[in-house]
């Protein structure tokens, strides 16, 4: 998963789509920020659970 650093330098379109790709909910109303937000969370739970 990529760092807060490299989501914040995405486009919004690409965030979008990788939010998409992980089921993020609510991720058609989410700024740039947010989606950089929760897709960071988002990493963040998937490697916890992968063990």
């Amino acid at each position: 998963m990529a760092g807060k650093r490299e989501l914040r330098q995405s486009s919004e379109s690409e965030l979008y789509q990788r939010a998409s790709d992980q089921g993020v909910p609510g991720r058609s109303k989410m700024s740039h920020d947010e989606l950089v937000d929760a897709l960071a969370r988002a990493g963040r739970r998937r490697k916890k659970t992968a063990a």
